[in-house]
């Protein structure tokens, strides 16, 4: 029975907590970390493609090499 009391005023004290007001300022903060984050997702995509497009002009060049001595 406390069990069931219990879960009842969790249940009734939990949407207040909830639906607390944001402190000002926060918005702003997270407005400039997600800029932020975009930012050095963008950077890390660009880092990632020219790493793989390293690897595959390496490939091509090496295949390219062992043809033509293989001749």
């Amino acid at each position: 029975m406390k069990s069931i009391r219990a879960l009842l005023v969790s249940l009734l004290v939990l949407p207040t907590v909830a639906s607390a007001t944001v402190p000002a300022g926060v918005e702003t903060v997270f407005t400039a970390a997600a800029t932020d984050f975009g930012t050095i997702v963008g950077y890390g995509w660009t880092l990632f493609l020219v790493i793989v497009g390293g690897l595959i002009l390496f490939g091509i060049v090496k295949k390219v090499i062992a043809r033509s001595a293989g001749r």
